[in-house]
């Protein structure tokens, strides 16, 4: 009497072909909610550094310059509301504020604070409204 004990390569072949079926399937949807959560967790820190722009604007309102519409107004980079303390550092080293999509740093981002009826607002450059907006 023989004893069949294993799997034939049939068997072998068929969880193997079952196995990649489901890799495929997985892979690329994985890959599509590590990105969207990268691009959540970017609109979150820019969400941080309008509210730390704002904060930096309250206190310097004084010193602004007019701008060409006549508001008051400056041009500042992420850095200047580091050192002001308006914005907590995400590294201890420069780079400061890390963009999670790919690592760069953020540090060198400029936007504008100014003053309109009051009230202080930011202005960031059009690829950084853009990539949040479409959230």
């Amino acid at each position: 009497m023989k004893n069949n004990k294993g799997f034939t390569l049939v068997e072998l072949l068929a969880v193997i072909v079952i196995l990649a079926i489901l890799i495929a399937v997985a892979v690329p949807s994985t890959i599509s909610i590590s990105n969207k959560l990268k691009t959540n967790m970017y609109c979150k820190k820019i969400d941080s550094i309008e509210t730390a722009a704002k904060l930096y604007g309250e206190d310097r309102k004084e010193s602004f310059t007019e701008d060409f519409n006549g508001n008051p107004s400056a041009t500042i980079k992420v850095s200047d509301l580091i050192t002001s303390g308006d914005l907590k550092k995400d590294s201890t080293t420069s780079p400061y504020i890390l963009d999670p999509r790919d690592n760069s740093g953020m540090d060198e981002i400029e936007l504008v604070v100014y003053q309109k009826y009051n009230r202080i607002y930011v202005h960031f450059n059009d690829e950084i409204k853009l990539t949040c907006d479409a959230e």
